[in-house]
């Protein structure tokens, strides 16, 4: 026993040095992976179910992405300030139950008006559930482990997400996409449950009564946009931007590419998909050492040009095994998407509460980025579907450039300030 025993103590001692295991962040780590479980069971497959079993026309579905994706950008300052307001558990449920929604009106309905709510209702529940969820981290995280905390939820997540990747294609074949719906809406319904018993308010109520609550929402709306006038969370801002606004425009129609240009089968894609996830879940592991040694500048600005090669090397996959070797490369700078731009925004929010910086952030970026799905359904259907992906690949890198620019700035200040002490 004694022999069993040590290497595995030796093996969470290891994953210590990379992931933070607090128990604090048990609660919301079992949030986050079940719900990732259910989303990329139905969402990595739902554009070929609406566009090829529904028959919706590619310039319809994506417009219903837009339309999702300005719900989010709209909900998502709002969602930070009551979060930052009243609490991190009432709105990370409120998320739970717009997802909840959103798959049974997949699962009753066919119809476009139905099919267009169903994205509303997703688009809600991402913005309710991204700034709550990462303020919670910041709640209960000291700064100097917030990387690693970040980068433990995004692999717990990334590990979910190969696993439903890889039967997703399998079910929706051999029992249909109704399956999937339903079994993801048995899970959500189990986390709406679990969340409601165990998870605990992290925001400090205390620090609030003394002297936030006092304050009328206005004010909190007003710290939010004060925020953005410090110029290097602008640079944060524009880098974020178009990165956001590049891969909207191809990431709808990836799993569309797959199935009617590259003609992969179901089964094909969904391990692709799980390459993919499988190179974020790797990508993970260091992410969060990468961004608290090195900043989360520069990994940032590394992540969004890395990623730009690999939307064209794409549209060149002559099989499912070279495109899941490319999406297997692209993944392994995703680690750094995440854990980089909530470091940044905590670190350059100035007065704003985080998640009332972290919901006007991801408001100006997604009214900004909320076209591209319509964008890109356009180029497939005036130019040609792998001018989406190149388009997409020379938007995306220039995200990197302000990104490349502030680590530069904060580097010359840094050397400025030793040399002042020096001398």
């Amino acid at each position: 026993m004694w022999n069993v025993m040590n290497p595995l103590r030796r093996m969470v001692d290891r994953l210590s040095a990379f992931l933070v295991l607090d128990e604090e962040l048990l609660v919301l780590s079992f949030i986050n992976v079940v719900m990732s479980f259910a989303g990329s069971l139905y969402g990595s497959l739902l554009g070929i179910y609406i566009t090829g079993t529904l028959g919706v026309s590619i310039i319809i579905f994506g417009l219903m992405n837009t339309i999702r994706d300005l719900i989010s950008s709209l909900a998502s300052f709002p969602s930070g300030v009551i979060s930052d307001n009243f609490g991190r558990k009432k709105m990370m449920l409120l998320a739970i139950v717009f997802s909840i929604s959103t798959l049974v009106l997949l699962f009753l309905f066919k119809e476009p008006f139905w099919l267009f709510l169903a994205l509303i209702f997703q688009g809600l529940g991402t913005s309710f559930m991204g700034p709550s969820s990462s303020a919670y981290v910041i709640d209960v995280v000291p700064e100097e482990r917030r990387g690693k905390a970040y980068a433990t939820l995004a692999f717990l997540q990334s590990l979910s997400s190969i696993i439903a990747t890889s039967i997703a294609g399998i079910i929706a074949v051999l029992f249909g996409f109704l399956w999937l719906f339903a079994a993801a809406l048995v899970l959500e319904s189990v986390t709406l449950c679990g969340s409601l018993l165990y998870l605990k308010e992290s925001l400090n109520y205390k620090r609030i009564k003394e002297g936030q609550t006092d304050r009328l929402s206005y004010w909190n709306f007003k710290d939010g946009l004060v925020a953005l006038k410090n110029p290097l969370l602008l640079a944060v801002l524009l880098g974020i931007v178009f990165h956001t606004f590049g891969l909207g425009i191809q990431g709808p129609y990836l799993t569309i590419y797959a199935s009617d240009v590259l003609a992969f089968s179901l089964p094909s894609i969904s391990l692709m998909l799980s390459a993919e996830q499988l190179g974020i879940l790797i990508g993970h592991l260091p992410s969060g050492r990468i961004v608290d040694k090195h900043g989360g500048e520069v990994s940032f600005a590394f992540h969004i040009a890395a990623t730009s090669p690999c939307m064209v090397l794409f549209t060149i996959s002559v099989n499912p095994v070279l495109a899941s070797i490319v999406l297997f490369l692209w993944g392994l700078t995703f680690g750094l998407d995440n854990v980089s731009r909530q470091s940044l925004i905590a670190k350059y929010r100035s007065q704003a509460g985080v998640a009332t910086a972290y919901g006007v952030i991801s408001l100006i970026s997604g009214m900004v980025a909320l076209v591209s799905p319509a964008v890109g359904g356009l180029i497939w259907a005036q130019f040609s579907p792998q001018a989406v992906f190149y388009a997409s690949a020379a938007i995306n890198v220039l995200g990197s450039l302000p990104l490349f620019i502030l680590w530069l700035h904060n580097r010359k200040h840094h050397n400025h300030m030793l040399n002042g002490f020096v001398s």
